[in-house]
């Protein structure tokens, strides 16, 4: 009988098997260092196709050297528009044209709604490198990070090397609920049942 067994509950802090955030790593329970690197985001739809065919000729290029595994991250999430908001409401409060004031507001009630309701998001790509915990992980992992900043800033793609907190931020998009933002509403949340028969 399923209910003699007694089950152990795990902690929320268990399953997400995050040990801890310190040094610019996290630390894992399985006992794994991550380093998290965010790629600034390039508008490839501004390039020709023959500048994206050698925009991908040159980060090949210069990522062929490491060989060590990496993972990709992409997230969704809305726009900050609070600099934008400020500035409009910058330039509101110096208006003295009644029809400027209007088209100001107008923008302004626009541009928060389209943030609230989720239809304007930036897309954030981030890529981890990870390796065994050991005396000098932090060290290699380090140089590493170091290395593919400079690879990518050789192809003219700026990237930072995440911090603590930027790292609980990243954490905080993609295992917790409350901060995780869900980019498409439009499909069906019933759980789908298969009928046997």
């Amino acid at each position: 009988m399923f209910g003699n067994k007694k089950e152990k509950q795990k902690s929320c802090n268990e399953e997400i098997n995050i040990l801890d955030i310190k040094n610019n790593a996290i630390y894992t329970r399985d006992n794994y260092v991550i380093m998290a690197l965010k790629l600034n985001s390039i508008n490839i739809q501004l390039f020709s196709k023959r500048e994206l065919n050698q925009k991908v000729k040159e980060i090949t290029s210069e990522l062929a050297s490491d060989l060590k595994e990496l993972k990709f991250l992409s997230i969704s999430r809305p726009v900050d528009v609070t600099d934008l908001v400020e500035k409009l409401r910058g330039i509101l409060s110096k208006s003295d044209i009644q029809k400027q004031k209007n088209l100001l507001k107008q923008n302004i009630r626009e541009t928060i709604r389209l943030t609230i309701t989720g239809e304007v998001v930036e897309r954030q790509n981030f890529i981890t490198i990870f390796d065994k915990n050991s005396d000098m992980v932090e060290k290699e992992l380090l140089k590493r990070a170091m290395d593919l900043v400079n690879k990518f800033g050789n192809c003219g793609i700026k990237v930072d090397i995440l911090n603590e907190q930027e790292l609980i931020q990243l954490c905080n998009s993609t295992l917790n609920i409350n901060f995780a933002f869900r980019e498409d509403n439009e499909y069906d949340e019933k759980i789908p049942y298969l009928q046997v028969g």
